[in-house]
Parts: C-alpha cells; sequence; structure tokens
C-alpha cells in the first residue's frame, strides 16, 4: 500500500500545473506607465488648448473695441472738418479762434487714430504667436499618439484636442486677415487726412477756402494741441 500511495504522489506531481516564471526582460508596468504618461500629456494639452481659445477670445474683443473706437474718432474727426470746412465757405475772420479749437480737435481726433493703428500692429503681432502656440499644440498631439501603452479613449480625448485646435488656427487666421485689412484701410486713412489737414490749416489762415500761393498770408497758422488719447 505504501508503495502505491507514494506511486500515486509521483503520478500527481507529473500532472501538477507548472508553475509560470515571467521571462527576464518582461516589465509588466511598461502599458501602465504608459497609459499614465499620455493621460498626464493630455491633461496638459488639454489645458493648453484652454488658455489658447481664451486667449483668442480676448484678442477678438480688443480687436473688436479698437475698432469700435476708431470708427468712432473717424466720425468725430469727419464732423470736425466738415463743420470747419462749412464756416470757411461762407466766410470767416482769418485765423479765427473757434475754427483754430476746431482744427487742433480734428487733428487730436486724427491722433487718436493713429494711436488705434498702433495698438492694432501690438495686436497683429500677438495673434502671431497664437499661430505658433496652436502649431506647437498640434505638433505635441501627433507625438502624443506615437506613444504606447494609449487606450482607445486616450486616442479619441488627443484627437478631440487635434481638432479643437485647428478650429482655433481657423480663428487665428481669419482675426489675421481682418487686423491687416483694418490697418491697411487706416493708414490709407490717415495718409490722405494728413494732408487735407494740414490744407485746412491754411484756409483757417486765411478765412476762406483756396490754396497756396494765392498772395493772403500773415496771420498765424493753426497749431496743433498734441495730446494722447487713450483707447478705451
Amino acid at each position: 500500500m505504501a508503495a502505491i500511495v507514494l506511486a500515486g504522489c509521483d503520478q500527481s506531481s507529473v500532472f501538477a500545473p507548472p508553475v509560470s516564471t515571467p521571462p527576464s526582460n518582461a516589465n509588466p508596468a511598461i502599458t501602465q506607465t504608459g497609459t499614465q504618461t499620455v493621460r498626464k500629456t493630455i491633461e496638459q494639452l488639454r489645458s493648453d488648448q484652454a488658455a489658447l481659445n481664451n486667449g483668442i477670445a480676448a484678442q477678438q474683443a480688443q480687436f473688436n473695441a479698437t475698432r469700435g473706437q476708431l470708427a468712432g474718432d473717424t466720425r468725430a474727426y469727419s464732423g470736425l472738418v466738415s463743420g470747419i470746412t462749412s464756416r470757411l465757405q461762407a466766410g470767416t475772420t482769418p485765423g479765427n479762434p473757434d475754427l483754430v479749437n476746431q482744427w487742433n480737435a480734428a487733428q487730436g481726433k486724427l491722433d487718436a487714430v493713429t494711436l488705434g493703428v498702433g495698438s492694432l500692429n501690438s495686436l497683429a503681432s500677438q495673434v502671431t504667436t497664437q499661430a505658433s502656440v496652436a502649431g506647437y499644440l498640434l505638433e505635441n498631439v501627433r507625438l502624443t499618439l506615437m506613444v504606447g501603452g494609449a487606450t482607445d479613449a486616450d486616442h479619441r480625448n488627443l484627437r478631440a484636442i487635434e481638432s479643437e485646435t485647428r478650429r482655433s488656427m481657423q480663428q487665428i487666421d481669419r482675426l489675421i486677415a481682418d487686423l491687416n485689412a483694418e490697418i491697411a484701410r487706416e493708414n490709407t486713412f490717415l495718409g490722405r487726412e494728413r494732408t487735407n489737414l494740414a490744407a485746412l490749416s491754411y484756409n483757417v489762415n486765411i478765412g476762406r477756402l483756396g490754396t497756396p500761393g494765392g498772395g493772403q498770408g500773415g496771420a498765424v497758422t493753426p497749431q496743433p494741441t498734441r495730446r494722447a488719447v487713450p483707447l478705451q
């Protein structure tokens, strides 16, 4: 019986399941580490994307406000010039103080437009920087998609960030185009009206509409009161 029992023990050991031993080069933490790395990167990319969107929205609001201010200054300037021209058409005293004050006010509005154009140029530089940020985000999304150990959900999140960033780039392109168009329009206006305002100075000087070289002179040319007009 002892022999049979011992034989049975030996037999059972033959059919016992083998103990699995992981290969020496196996690393069970690889997948988990990769997933954690991707998810941390996704969190950072999502935060960067939100900051990009907020920045674009703020710049769009600044552009709208500056453009509105420019439109107001332009209307005020045109109204002042129109009033001066009407008085000069009817004729008035040379160097009329009322017209001199109006001329100075018109010069101030033209200065305000100049400041506004400077603000638009600065804003255009900032928006161009945002375009670089968007490009950086897209590149990082591409690189993160190549990291091992990511899940399907990770890739869906990355694709969502990629799509949102591409929409942001479209907004940036439109804003840059609008800025360039507005800057060009205002620069054309300034170039034309600086010449017109100089001619109007001569007209206020002689008290009527005319052209230089007509033999009228001697009065003091109205001097512009230079002042910085802050944008709202």
